[in-house]
């Protein structure tokens, strides 16, 4: 922007501010740098006192031109600069600033900030970092030199506390860490201002999204530093000072009608690491009973090798730039009865079928190894081996029928038929009961011995392994035998979504998205779902019927082990499809708090990248809003 384009831009908004004095209490004037498509300043105009507006932004600067031109599609009078913040001449917002305060003696100068992250972010993970792009936030003394803000606000990641030295091959030096930062703030602070920070989950305000970020303040002495309020938690609470209500869900904004393709009809095949997420998934919400959830791409935890998929119940993580969001849903048929030998056959290393009332209910009991070689625990039969010794050490223990026969045939494998049942029953099913220790490195003992001493902070449980009828309909927490079988039903469903980052395989569309970030065109969320199906048209080929009307699935040879697990598990849980899309734009908006009508100009991966780094809309206007009550109170104790 050119000087006198510059003037005449300064003209209009002059005289859209003198129109909004009119009838709002307009005394907040925001500089919004990085500002990208609008978040901040979204949230900034939105909020208010009563029914009156209290802030507006009156400039911003970017650097990408599509980001501009989104940001003044929707804020058209603020002075818009396409230009590296490094170099802009801020003589044209200098000159505005001082008019305004010609016009409004009250007005409050407000910089806003928020630096690129990427590089400070430990979405990077192991690469090397820009060191250009680290100092970003030294480049900010003209602005406070040539504007003097009453306030400056910074956002950005955690990891910005962190800044500090790299070393030779841009990789961060652990010693050195925080160091620049600190040096940071109290290089602004000798301007003079007083300097407070917090870090603010997004989801505690009311937002779709649990995007954690850094906050940052520093104000005049005659400004106040103030906080927001929580207006939620994540399960709700009473507290003595009012309510917090529960996190928003993040299946409110999404569209679950919308049910995507499956993952096994892909023109290009899906990778591993994707089927060992929406596996993740398939184990946490529809074994755990979870309705719906969410998948996330490189959410590998790197020290257990597992993921976590959040359920659509949570709010969304972070939503990040790349497209790591998806929803995945699963189609399945419910089985009433079935005579085939797949169906009959489950691998003790995966969930068992669903359990019904009829005589078709199986034991479900503890199997393990007992080690008798020297001091050694018991193994856990899905672990592997202990070392094998030239003298047999190990031994296979399961629930078994006691007999009480005078003559011999003492003990029955509970797989073989019971014997002969006589008029006074001799027959005992015998079970694993032990008790826990909870004492440091204390082992579980035997319940025929006496107990150890009781401590004021109770210390044992006792461990039984009986019978239970297991329900995979939603909770699947089961019930025991000596309670009514719990209602069997045809059908299940769930939803969640995949999210692409860190240590998370998804999360539940009953809690918050998580962090959406930047790159969603190259690592989109996704909406992974089950629902029931009434045919097999449009199921995948290796879902097969029998003559008898049996549902069974085909594993070959050729398929890759994750794939084997995933079809082992849709053949015990009736499953004979799973449904998955990415997220998108409208739902990505309505997560980072984007009004519907929000319009955002470039291809679809730039406007998921815009959305992406953007500030949540209504954590920028609760600041503001906390920022104006104190100045208020401040002015009527005054008065």
């Amino acid at each position: 922007m050119n000087h006198t384009e510059a003037l005449f831009k300064t003209i209009i908004l002059l005289h859209h501010l003198a129109e909004l004095h009119k009838k709002d209490n307009v005394n907040l004037y925001y500089i919004d740098l990085f500002c990208g498509a609008g978040g901040t300043s979204t949230g900034v105009e939105q909020a208010n006192i009563g029914s009156s507006s209290i802030a507006k932004v009156i400039a911003c600067v970017n650097h990408d031109k599509n980001a501009i031109a989104s940001h003044m599609a929707n804020h058209p009078y603020a002075l818009h600069f396409t230009e590296d913040m490094r170099t802009l001449d801020l003589a044209p917002i200098v000159n505005l600033i001082k008019k305004i305060k010609l016009r409004n003696p009250n007005a409050r100068f407000v910089l806003w900030a928020s630096l690129e992250c990427t590089n400070f972010s430990k979405a990077k993970g192991g690469q090397a970092r820009d060191p250009d792009s680290r100092t970003l936030a030294d480049h900010l003394f003209r602005y406070i030199d040539d504007i003097n803000p009453d306030l400056i606000q910074i956002e950005n990641v955690e990891e910005f506390m962190c800044w500090g030295d790299l070393d030779q091959n841009g990789k961060p030096v652990s010693k050195d860490k925080g160091r620049l930062y600190l040096r940071w703030v109290n290089k602004v602070k000798k301007y003079g201002y007083k300097f407070d920070h917090r870090i603010l989950n997004a989801a505690d305000f009311g937002a779709y999204t649990s995007r954690r970020r850094f906050f940052g303040q520093f104000a005049k002495k005659d400004m106040p530093i103030v906080w927001p309020e929580p207006t939620h938690c994540k399960e709700g609470s009473q507290t003595l000072f009012g309510e917090l209500k529960k996190w928003k869900p993040v299946k409110d904004v999404l569209n679950l009608e919308d049910e995507g393709t499956s993952i096994f009809k892909r023109k290009k095949p899906l990778s591993p690491k994707t089927f060992e997420r929406i596996y993740a998934g398939l184990i946490r919400h529809v074994a755990g009973g979870k309705d719906k959830w969410l998948l996330k791409y490189n959410s590998v935890n790197g020290q257990t090798g597992k993921h976590v998929p959040p359920s659509i119940e949570e709010p969304c993580p972070t939503i990040s730039c790349q497209g790591r969001l998806g929803i995945v849903r699963t189609h399945f048929l419910s089985k009433y009865f079935s005579g085939h030998p797949e169906s009959k056959n489950i691998p003790i290393t995966g969930p068992a079928h669903t359990i019904k009332c009829k005589d078709n209910h199986s034991l479900v009991s503890t199997r393990f190894l007992c080690s008798y070689n020297f001091k050694d625990t018991a193994k856990d039969i899905q672990a592997p081996c202990p070392t094998l010794l030239t003298k047999d050490r190990l031994s296979l223990v399961t629930p078994f029928i006691m007999n009480y026969y005078s003559g011999g045939g003492q003990h029955s494998d509970i797989n073989h038929p019971a014997p002969a049942i006589l008029a006074n029953p001799k027959q005992r099913l015998v079970s694993c009961q032990f008790m826990d220790q909870q004492f440091g490195q204390s082992k579980p003992t035997e319940t025929d011995r006496p107990l150890g001493a009781i401590t004021a902070n109770p210390k044992y449980n006792l461990v039984s392994c009986r019978p239970w009828v297991m329900n995979t309909n939603f909770n699947n927490v089961g019930s025991g035998l000596n309670e009514p079988a719990p209602v069997i039903t045809a059908n299940r469903k769930w939803h969640y979504l995949m999210n692409p980052q860190f240590a998370s395989s998804g999360s539940s569309i009953d809690n918050p998205c998580f962090t959406l970030i930047a790159r969603m065109d190259k690592r989109p969320p996704h909406l992974v779902s089950p629902k029931t199906v009434s045919n097999l048209d449009a199921v995948p080929d290796f879902v097969k019927m029998d003559d008898a009307g049996n549902i069974y699935i085909e594993i070959y040879e050729t398929d890759i082990p994750i794939i084997v697990k995933i079809k082992e598990f849709m053949a015990m849980y009736q499953i004979v499809d799973i449904m998955m899309r990415m997220l998108k734009i409208p739902e990505l908006k309505r997560i980072m708090g984007f009004p519907e009508n929000y319009k955002l100009i470039g291809t679809q991966a730039e406007q998921k990248k815009y959305i992406g780094n953007a500030v949540e809309v209504g954590m920028a206007k609760a600041l503001c809003e906390a920022l104006a009550r104190k100045l208020i109170e401040l002015k009527s104790i005054a008065a």
